[in-house]
């Protein structure tokens, strides 16, 4: 083999492994992992729940299940932004009917996930479902943040008799708390905010107009946002006290920039 052959030979090794390093590099550049645990709110580990990170269709474009210790992790996530995340040990849904009425359960959602870098998400979940939570910040008034969400009671739930529907009943009746029976906590990252009002509002998302209870909560700026921070992650702790039952959820939020 000649000089030139043997030179042409060379460099297309040279390239072409030139560019499996730079393709690797640049999948690892471009994913995360979301790990975490996943619990009651005694601390103890719930095993084979469905952990699904969505799209903005309701669609799981990433899911896996937890072990025995309640562990899960979700590995090569593409970075973006993710409409919700969503827990849940599928036998306790009520809509499967599979366990027994005091066995079964409401879902645990995130929502607006930043998946941008590694996560630690260790979910809670019962007898309380905390849907919907959006956080925005108010401008041109007090320095200070709303946070909605919706909260159904499994309770409540289960007293109709179509209950195994779960998305008809919330549609068609209140399945939500009543002002007197809610109690929630606020927090960015580990503060926990003052809460200044709680209000309920009407929303009207069923069939013929049906109105469920809803609830917009103002709490004071967290210490921890910036101007420059990337995302903070609000949880709202809620609780029904009528019935004892809690849940929560969280939300990813982003500070706006402006010049």
């Amino acid at each position: 083999m000649d000089t030139e052959k043997i030179l042409i030979l060379f460099m297309s090794f040279f390239f072409s492994g030139f560019i499996i390093v730079k393709a690797q590099g640049t999948t690892q550049r471009n994913t995360i992992t979301i790990s975490g645990k996943v619990t009651d709110f005694n601390g103890n580990p719930i095993d084979s729940s469905v952990v699904r990170l969505n799209n903005a269709r309701f669609e799981s474009i990433y899911e896996t299940y937890t072990d025995k210790e309640g562990n899960y992790k979700l590995e090569n996530v593409r970075k973006g932004n993710y409409k919700s995340m969503f827990v849940m040990r599928p036998k306790e849904y009520p809509r499967a009917n599979e366990v027994s009425k005091d066995k079964m359960r409401l879902e645990f959602w995130a929502w607006n996930v930043v998946a941008k870098e590694d996560l630690i998400i260790n979910p809670h979940y019962d007898k309380l479902e905390v849907y919907g939570t959006t956080v925005y910040e108010t401008f041109g008034g007090t320095s200070g943040f709303f946070i909605y969400f919706r909260p159904m009671s499994l309770k409540k739930v289960l007293a109709f008799s179509e209950f195994t529907d779960k998305s008809k009943s919330e549609k068609n009746v209140d399945v939500s708390i009543k002002p007197e029976n809610l109690r929630i906590k606020v927090y960015a990252g580990n503060e926990l905010l003052k809460t200044n009002s709680i209000q309920s509002i009407k929303e009207y998302t069923g069939e013929n107009n049906y109105p469920i209870t809803a609830y917009i909560v103002q709490v004071d700026k967290p210490k921890q946002i910036k101007d420059n921070s990337s995302f903070t992650i609000f949880r709202v702790e809620a609780e029904n006290t009528a019935f004892n039952e809690k849940g929560e959820s969280l939300f990813f939020y982003e500070p706006k920039i402006f010049e």
